[in-house]
Formats: C-alpha cells, structure tokens, sequence
C-alpha cells in the first residue's frame, strides 16, 4: 500500500472557504472526515459545481481512493457495498465494508421460492446492540431454463429489498435474466476466458459490476484487464474455493495473493474485491453422506475466508430456519473482525430502566463498553429483575481494565449517581458494583455518601446474588449506624 493521503493532502486542494455548505465549520474538518469515509467528495458542493475545480477532485479523487476498489451491489437502503479496503490486517487502520454474506438459491424452487425469499429478507439476530443481517441473494441456475431462471430472479426483486447475484455459467441464460431486472443492479457470475467477451460487454453497456472467475491466477488476472478494457467498472475476482487434502490452503492462499497485489503492491488488475463460494463445498464432495457434517465444513471455510477479508462469500447453509445456528456463528465472528480497532464500542452512559422496579429496586452499576453493558442488561431483562442500570462514562472501557486504568472509579461513579438523580429514583441509597470492581466500593461509599453492595463477577449470577442476598433493609440500618 502506498502513503495513505493526511487531511493536510486533502485540505491543501479545498478552496478553504469554510463555507459550512457541507455541514462542518471548517474544510479542515470536513478533510478529515473524508479520510474516515464518513463524507463523500460529492458533499463539497464547491468542488463539483465549480468547473474550475475539476483538476482538483480528479486529484482528491485518486488520494481518496483505495487500493482495492469497492463494488456496489444492488440498489436502495440495503445495497451491498464489498471491497473498498486499504489494509491487509485490521489491526493496521481498520477493515471499512464488512465481507457481504449471500445465501444461495435454486430457481427450480417453484412455490417455496416466495417463503424462502421472505425469510431471508426479514432473518435478522440482534447481538451486542448490533442488529445482523445477510446482504443478499444468489439464485442459481439449476433448472438450465431461460424462462424458469428469468421468473425465478424477477419475483426475488419483486418481493425483496435483497441485493442478487444472478448466477449462470450459460452467458445466454446469465444476460436474459440480468436484462430483465437490470435496474436492481445484480452481480453477473460469472465472466470466465469463454464468455468475458459477452457478459463483459452486456455489463459495461448496462452498468452492471460482473465476477470474474478462473482457478489460474495469470488468466485471472489477464481477464481483468481485458474486462477493464472493455470498459467495465466494477468487478469482483473468485479465484475458486475448493475442498480436500491441500485445497483449503490454495483457496487461502489465492484470496490472500489477491488482496496483497491490490493493497501492498498496488495492482490496477488485482484492485477489486475477491469472493469465495463455500458453497461449492456440495458439487465437490459427495452430498448422499453426513448433512450436518457438509454444513459444518462449509461454515468452516466461510469462516476461514471472513477471517482473513474475503469481500464476499456465497453460502447454502442458512437457507432454512433449522440452519440459523450457521449464521450466527458467521455473523458473531464478523462482527469482531469489522469492529474498528480505533475506537472502543461505547454505549450511551445513563440511567435505565429495567422492568418495572419500585421504591426498593436495585440499582446496578456498570461500564459504558458496549461488550459489559449490553450483557448486563440482557441478564437483568432475562431474569426479570425489576431495577434500575446505572451506565457510567468509562470512556468505553471494560471493568477490569477501566477499574485498573482509573476511568471507572469511585468520583466518576458519584458524578454519574448525581448527575441522572439516581438516589430520587428509590427508597435507599445502594450501589451494587461489579465484583471485578470491589476494590473501588471503599471510595466509592465516601464519594456518592451511600452503602457499597459488591455483586457478582459475571452478570450471569446476578439473578441467584438477588434472590438471595437483596434485603435493602438491612443494608440501609446498617448505613444508618455507620453514620451514627
């Protein structure tokens, strides 16, 4: 990868007005978040109706864009971005489009067709504050018939909001479908060195971002630049997914070849997102075996090809409801790959109800970490505690590192116990704090003036901590006496 452009880079080829069109004070900080992709160029409005400017956006434009081009998908709110990265490992800036998870279909479905659609576009898991979806659909051609494969792809986005990816090695079959939903901008698969000249030809006429597939990694590079040729501006690369003694490691290592060619060595015919098909797992191996275990193996490589940014991955476990378990496993583990390393996953510090407590309800505190704040609060809800959960400001670190950082202490506590009226809210003056955070209950009693209850270490045990050792009563004499 090469120097990756500063605000100064890009503030230098502003106008510098700090004109506030675009919604920021000053250029500078609207440079910056350019940078951050939180913006487009296209919000700086001097900047494309000037056409003095023109030499300056080309330019901008070329800083700004990074070595692996991105690929847009579909149309509307649930479009699927894929690629668009400039790091090999996230842990060198961070990972921006997360790897696109598509469930692959028969069009030879017939009426089921239509209730497998709706699941899959309404499927949905909510974890950690994050609500986990699949990005699209690929219809794949099985029936080997035009029309049955042209009705199958126009009542998927009759009755989804999906992104779909037409898939037919048959370009004629392919293109006659693609033709008839074209303004939903599917993902032609797939162009090979028999039908690049067709497919690639529909998909610059018509817009379309196309896949390019061989297992040769020379020839697939060589389309590339032939499909570029010819004027197509999107692309995606599969260089195969194959299974069995040695063929896990050469599908790695080809998704790997790829993105260190467009992101380290800054190749125009490797710069595109790259694909897997774990779902080619079920044409390789012999499917009259152990179903579960095919599932699993798939689930294996799709995991695989997560972990190391492959842009997309197409999957046939996931197509039913029983097969949830697959997705979850996916979407938990990209959801950890895609977090931004920069920034800690914070939750709104605050005050919140649980329940319906009353005047003797009681009041849990925890950090403001995404990770310890949501579990705490699905443990409260799940053991349906009636009480209150004080989130305090621990600048989006968890308890053991905030407790031993300073950012979750007894003053910071108090100030939060003060500042959303905790104590007006009950009968008492109780704090229980984490058990990871005992050794802050001391400070804590003298800050906020109240008696320290030291809970459970893990919030799974907090419904049995209540049920046996929540008498407000004895606590509050004893507080009493203490002030005595």
């Amino acid at each position: 990868m090469g120097k990756r452009a500063s605000p100064l880079d890009i503030y230098a080829l502003l106008d510098k007005s700090n004109c506030k069109d675009c919604g920021y004070d000053t250029c500078m900080a609207f440079a910056t978040d350019i940078l951050e992709r939180k913006i487009t160029l296209d919000d700086c409005t001097h900047l494309n109706q000037d056409p003095k400017q023109a030499k300056k956006l080309a330019k901008l434009r070329e800083l700004t864009s990074p070595p692996q081009k991105p690929v847009i998908i579909g149309v509307g709110d649930r479009k699927c971005i894929v690629g668009g990265e400039e790091v090999l490992m996230r842990h060198q800036l961070t990972f921006y489009n997360k790897a696109g998870i598509f469930i692959e279909v028969p069009d030879d479905m017939g009426a089921d067709l239509e209730n497998t659609i709706k699941y899959l576009n309404d499927v949905k898991i909510e974890r950690m504050g994050d609500t986990l979806t699949i990005e699209g659909i690929a219809l794949r051609c099985v029936s080997g018939d035009v029309e049955t494969f042209k009705a199958a792809a126009k009542k998927i986005t009759g009755i989804s909001g999906l992104p779909i990816i037409l898939c037919c090695l048959n370009p004629d079959i392919l293109l006659t479908a693609a033709g008839e939903i074209k303004e939903k901008k599917p993902l032609l698969y797939a162009a090979t060195k028999e039908t690049w000249e067709k497919i690639g030809t529909f998909a610059a006429q018509n817009s379309l971002p196309v896949v390019i597939t061989s297992p040769n990694m020379d020839e697939l590079i060589s389309l590339s630049a032939t499909m570029q040729k010819l004027g197509v501006k999107e692309i995606v690369l599969d260089p195969g997914t194959f299974y069995g003694p040695g063929s896990i490691s050469k599908t790695y290592d080809d998704i790997m070849r790829l993105r260190t060619a467009a992101i380290d060595n800054d190749d125009p015919n490797a710069c595109w997102p790259v694909m897997g098909v774990p779902a080619s797992y079920w044409t390789q191996v012999d499917t009259n075996g152990d179903v579960v275990m095919h599932q699993y193996q798939e689930v294996i490589m799709a995991a695989i090809m997560i972990a190391i940014d492959t842009s997309l991955i197409i999957l046939h476990t996931g197509q039913k409801k029983d097969e949830i378990w697959g997705l979850l496993a996916l979407m938990t583990l990209r959801q950890s790959i895609f977090a931004d390393p920069r920034i800690y996953p914070t939750a709104e510090p605050g005050c919140f109800k649980i329940g319906e407590p009353g005047p003797d309800a009681p009041i849990f505190v925890t950090s403001n970490y995404r990770m310890t704040k949501i579990p705490v609060e699905q443990d409260l809800q799940g053991g349906n505690i009636d009480c209150w959960l004080l989130v305090v400001d621990s600048e989006g670190i968890g308890i053991e590192s905030a407790v031993a950082g300073g950012q979750f202490n007894g003053g910071s506590i108090a100030e939060a116990v003060n500042e959303f009226k905790v104590f007006e809210k009950v009968n008492h003056r109780i704090l229980i704090i984490p058990g990871m955070a005992a050794r802050i209950s001391g400070t804590l009693e003298d800050e906020a003036n109240c008696y320290v209850l030291v809970g459970p270490r893990d919030s799974s045990g907090i419904p049995k901590f209540v049920e046996e050792l929540w008498t407000p009563d004895k606590y509050m004499a004893e507080f009493a006496e203490r002030g005595d």
